[in-house]
């Protein structure tokens, strides 16, 4: 359970609070606990200096409150003027007149809290921002449930020992689902836990979803298999789409909101004669809904090779499975649509390639497969009045929104610096670090800005000119497949730390028919490896794709060097000068 009070913070839950500063804009945010007599803020961002060292407030000064009595969110332009808020103690005390709270429940699905942002004056809260305090809040039930399953977890493992196997198995629930971040994840922690404590011989989730999301335009829900990369569960694959109606045990739990249990499979076989169940393995075999905040989101099931008797204790700790999998289920969604509406974010924030009559260009953008943000890498390219190209890579420090936000910043400053001034790449990069202080744009970040210049009929090939701020080297490929990085020298200082810092621009040919690669350090960096090792392995595959066309070349560098699960952000931008 959540713990705060006399001082007691949670780091994880001022996050939470933190979050919804920045995402509503607020200057205060808590995540608050109502008890009896008191309001604890086990999370909190922005507090007066008593309430941030005390961590509660008599319920005399709580808003939230009121959400607990409600059962469902309070959102108050001015509280002053709302009957239900108007005599609170807050008002005069504390200053809070704007008001927004979201419930948080535990893992009982029983509402003790909210998650809330604060205002010192009126204010209008849009639909957007409600939307995100929803979102947050489910995030945040979603670990003070899994605490609360933690915390029985721990009280099963000291009971009596009949319960002994049970609390095993919840503490192997939780220590197998607290990490997982994706439905793949969940399913393979699923399977693993229910086969090592349960006995079971295979174990399955199927999700609930609409028929179109599969392809098929208007169809009735439908009960997905998520199969893990290496399952062999051929009647799991065969039987991945099943409907959502009670015409199959798997359906019939979902729909129903009640466990199915076959004790061999000729009884299931017996009620379900139309279902394919060639070679069908296994004898003792259950299905269980996964139900959390009384939404249904599939259908959990287990299979024993052998008749299997359940015992009461036998069904409790199944039904334990079956919840912590419904909160990891919902958890891995909220994560998957955050981190899909980020990244739909930030390539929005990326720019089309232009055109070139005499260069090939091509970029791709990939997020991390392991987090719920997205960073600051971006690309950007700008053919110029005179003809040349400005190119540019970047990254931002920092995985979250706000770094995504700076991000933006930089490249539209740089951008617009490129296209109204002529000078070299280190006098414009100069300019955007003193912007960067003018404007108030708090953060740093590394990027290398490369020119390639307008053709000049005395030199074969173009002359590149290029600086860099603190940013990996750009590599060069010729036509001969021979790779060199332009790592002239120490690199300059990144941006957005001493305004006044000296760059340099550097200078080199790309002759015809030669690629030049600008990346950032995802592409190349792994941890406890040295960046030498990276360059090498980046340096050997451009060799073995420089024939390529340069959209290829890129999708084939990136299938070599980080595959389909990245552990950091990449960003990547390719020239091509044309033979």
């Amino acid at each position: 359970m959540v713990e705060a009070g006399a001082g007691h913070g949670d780091p994880s839950l001022d996050r939470y609070a933190r979050m919804v500063c920045r995402a509503l804009g607020v200057g205060t945010a808590t995540v608050t606990i109502i008890e009896p007599g008191r309001a604890v803020f086990p999370g909190a961002c922005g507090l007066p200096e008593d309430l941030q060292r005390d961590r509660e407030s008599p319920l005399s000064h709580s808003f939230c409150k009121q959400v607990v009595v409600e059962q469902g969110p309070v959102i108050v332009a001015d509280a002053r003027e709302d009957d239900r808020l108007r005599d609170n103690l807050a008002i005069p005390d504390l200053g809070l007149i704007a008001y927004a709270g979201w419930p948080i429940s535990d893992h009982t699905g029983t509402i003790v809290g909210s998650l809330c942002a604060v205002d010192g004056a009126p204010r209008q809260w849009t639909d957007a921002q409600i939307e995100m305090l929803e979102d947050l809040a489910a995030a945040c039930s979603a670990e003070i449930s899994e605490r609360g399953l933690r915390d029985l977890a721990a009280i099963g493992e000291s009971a009596a020992q009949d319960l002994s196997h049970r609390s095993r198995v919840l503490l192997a629930l939780s220590e197998g689902l607290s990490a997982t971040r994706t439905m793949t994840d969940v399913a393979q922690a699923v399977e693993a836990i229910a086969i090592d404590q349960l006995g079971c011989l295979h174990a399955g989730i199927w999700l609930r979803n609409d028929g179109d999301e599969i392809g098929a335009a208007q169809a009735p829900e439908v009960l997905t298999f998520v199969a893990p990369p290496t399952t062999t569960w051929e009647s799991a694959l065969r039987n991945a789409v099943l409907p959502f109606d009670d015409t199959n045990p798997m359906g019939g739990a979902a729909v129903h909101g009640h466990a199915e249990y076959f004790s061999d499979r000729s009884i299931q076989n017996a009620l379900y004669p139309h279902l394919d169940t060639v070679k069908q393995v296994g004898e003792a075999r259950s299905f269980q809904p996964l139900i959390t905040r009384g939404q249904v989101l599939g259908t959990l099931a287990l299979i024993w090779q052998d008749p299997h008797p359940l015992s009461e204790q036998d069904r409790v700790t199944i039904e334990a499975l079956a919840s912590y999998s419904a909160q990891a289920v919902q958890r891995a969604g909220l994560l998957q649509e955050r981190l899909d509406a980020l990244v739909t974010l930030q390539s929005a924030l990326l720019s089309d390639l232009p055109e070139s009559e005499c260069l090939e260009l091509a970029a791709r953008y990939r997020p991390a497969a392991s987090r719920d943000q997205v960073g600051g890498d971006w690309y950007d390219a700008v053919v110029m009045p005179s003809g040349a190209t400005s190119l540019m890579v970047g990254d931002v420090v920092g995985h979250d929104i706000a770094a995504a936000a700076v991000m933006g910043q930089l490249r539209t400053m740089l951008r617009t610096i490129a296209w109204t001034l002529r000078d070299g790449p280190a006098a414009q990069v100069r300019r955007l670090d003193r912007a960067m202080e003018d404007l108030d744009v708090e953060g740093m970040a590394t990027l290398v800005y490369a020119r390639v210049d307008a053709e000049d009929p005395d030199v074969e090939g173009r002359v590149l000119r290029w600086t860099n701020a603190g940013h990996p080297p750009p590599m060069l490929v010729t036509a001969a497949g021979e790779v060199t990085f332009l790592d002239d020298g120490t690199p300059d200082l990144m941006v957005g730390v001493q305004p006044d810092t000296e760059r340099l621009d550097r200078t080199a040919l790309l002759p015809p028919g030669a690629t030049l690669l600008l990346y950032t350090d995802g592409l190349v960096e792994r941890r406890g490896e040295s960046i030498t090792v990276g360059l090498e392995r980046l340096a050997g595959a451009a060799q073995r794709y420089q024939t390529l066309g340069v959209d290829a070349f890129l999708d084939a560098v990136l299938g070599d060097l980080v595959g389909t699960e990245l552990n950091d952000d990449v960003a990547v931008l390719a020239v091509h000068l044309r033979a």
